[in-house]
Order: structure tokens, then C-alpha cells, then sequence
């Protein structure tokens, strides 16, 4: 099945989403006054919506006849805008998912930033993930963070902000986007996904992030999380082995599994499970998110190692 849309490119209208609306009524009045930052660093968690806010900002920002503080949607810039071809619009990603930015792209943001506006008002640069950039693209991002020139707005989608560097962070207005309230999230997911018998299970493995929980539904992600959940069951039980576990891992995006894994331990610990000292829980907490950097780095680390120590460690936590 596919994947949800979180980057659409076919509506008219790049709209935030529901659980959005304090930060976008705060950016919106920044831009009525002209206060506007020429840097924001929107922080949260991966599956929140955060690009997408960024694209409505963006668009918003570069509409030609906005409409009560939103982007009318009809005008020939706020088509370019989800054509994904405006250009006075400056994307930044990785070349692959889970790779870093390198310094090319961020060298040709600082030529986007030299020029003059074609459409002859603001340019909106969005580079996501930015914690991505490696050292030689964070240090060159710092002179358009500097010099940034009038009308010119730098936004950074960042999901782990300890991963930017402290001079990066230092010169952006932070912009926090927390989980939303259950109470926010159920409306919408049913609304977008239909009266689901399973949303109240989906929003549990998905720890309250609606696109995640979308995508758990929309693809086999759903599956795959109770069959890693069933392992782990077995692995704390020592009905299987670590080794075994660890080779089941390599089928999935190991980040997201150790992420899996760490909301695991935490139900447990919620759920007052007997025979477990907390404090070796959160010390493997500690180790759990050490093993994701390393995943995430690029120094190309022996994946299957990593996951053969966690999960040995973790049979330890269970040991009769």
C-alpha cells in the first residue's frame, strides 16, 4: 500500500496541520508585524508534520494575494510552490534517505542566497533533515546564517537538534513542535484514515505521532511492529536467542527499530514490570540512544554488531 502524502505536491493549498496551530498563529503575526526571524529551527519529533509546516510557511510567505493570513491557493506562485518548482523556493535534502548533506548543496544555497528574488518578494530556503549536514555543510551554512540578506527566510526541520551544532542553533529561533494531545491526533486520524478498529493500537506503537501512526496503517509497518514486539517478548523470556533477533533486525530501518525498542522498555517500565532494576533499564536507555547515533553516523559502523550487543544487553535485563 502506499505511503502517506506528507510531502504533497498535487493540492493547491500547502495546509499545517491541526496540532500546529499555536506556532503557525505565532509566525503569523511575526509576519503582520514584520518581525519575522530571518532563521527558524522547528524541533519535534520526526513524524509530526514539521515539513509540512514548513511548506505552508513557505508558501504563505511567497503567495501574491494571501487570504486571512494563509495562502490563497490560486495564484500562479502558490502553484509553483507544491509544483515544487518556485523559484525563489530552495529545497535541501539528502541525496538518499538516511545519507548525510554534503557541502555542494549547501554551496548552492549560498548562491540562491546571493541572488535577487525572481518573483521580486521573499526567498524560503527549507533544508530537512538539517541535522544531516555534515561538519563541512554545517560550517558552511554558517555564513548564510550571518549574511542572510533582506526578505530572505531560512527554515531548518530538525528532529534530533543535539545533533546541530551549538553556533547552528544559536543563530535561529527555536520553533517547538511537542507530540500532540491524543485528543487532537484521534479526530484527525479517523477523519483521514476512517473509524479504524485499530487507531487506539496504532497510536499507541506509534507514541502519539499521527504520520507515523498513518503510516503504520498505509503500509505493512503495523505488522512488522508486532512481530518485532513478539521477538522481543520471546527474547526477554529467552525462548530465542539475541543472534537470531539481531538478524531479524537487518530486515527493517534499524533507527527506527531501536526507536521501537526503547518505547518497548518504557511501556514496561510503565506498566510496573516486576523483576527489572530501573536502574540498568535507564542505564540501557543511554546505550540504546549511543547505538542510534552510531547508526545514524556516518562512519559506516557493523549494524549487526550493534544490534547482537543491544539485544544480548537486553536479554541481561531478564536474566532469571
Amino acid at each position: 500500500m502506499s505511503k502517506p502524502a506528507t510531502k504533497p505536491v498535487q493540492q493547491s493549498v500547502a495546509m499545517h496541520y491541526p496540532w500546529q496551530q499555536d506556532q503557525w498563529q505565532q509566525l503569523a503575526l511575526q509576519i503582520e508585524q514584520q518581525r519575522l526571524p530571518h532563521a527558524l529551527l522547528l524541533t519535534g519529533s520526526k513524524y509530526i508534520g514539521k515539513y509540512q509546516f514548513a511548506l505552508s510557511l513557505a508558501q504563505r510567505l511567497l503567495c501574491h494575494a494571501p487570504v486571512g493570513g494563509y495562502s490563497c491557493g490560486q495564484c500562479k506562485s502558490c502553484h509553483l510552490v507544491m509544483s515544487g518548482g518556485h523559484p525563489d523556493n530552495f529545497k535541501i535534502e539528502p541525496e538518499e534517505e538516511g545519507k548525510a548533506i554534503k557541502i555542494d548543496l549547501i554551496r548552492q544555497l549560498g548562491e540562491f542566497v546571493a541572488k535577487t528574488s525572481q518573483q521580486g518578494g521573499w526567498k524560503v530556503i527549507i533544508i530537512s533533515p538539517a541535522e544531516s549536514m555534515n561538519i563541512n555543510a554545517s560550517n558552511a551554512l554558517l555564513k548564510s546564517l550571518e549574511e542572510p540578506g533582506p526578505n530572505t527566510l531560512l527554515i531548518l526541520v530538525c528532529n534530533e537538534p543535539s545533533r546541530l551544532s551549538a553556533t547552528i542553533r544559536s543563530r535561529c529561533r527555536m520553533v517547538k513542535f511537542p507530540v500532540p494531545s491524543i485528543s487532537k491526533v484521534r479526530p484527525w486520524l479517523a477523519q483521514v484514515a476512517g473509524q479504524n478498529e485499530e487507531i487506539e493500537q496504532l497510536l499507541h506503537y506509534s507514541n502519539g505521532c499521527p504520520l507515523l501512526a498513518l503510516q503504520l496503517l498505509e503500509t505493512d509497518l503495523l505488522e512488522r511492529r508486532r512481530k518485532f514486539v513478539g521477538l522481543i517478548d520471546d527474547l526477554s523470556e529467552h525462548r530465542i536467542s539475541a543472534l537470531t533477533v539481531a538478524e531479524a533486525c537487518q530486515e527493517n530501518d534499524s533507527p527506527m527499530m531501536v526507536d521501537w525498542l526503547y518505547s518497548h522498555l518504557a511501556l514496561m517500565i510503565k506498566s510496573g514490570k516486576k523483576g527489572v532494576s530501573k536502574r540498568l533499564v535507564f542505564r540501557y536507555m543511554d546505550t540504546l540512544m549511543q547505538a542510534k547515533r552510531q547508526m545514524q553516523s556516518t562512519a559506516n559502523p557493523n549494524i549487526q554488531l550493534l544490534w547482537e550487543e543491544l539485544l544480548l544487553n537486553w536479554q541481561q535485563l531478564f536474566k532469571r
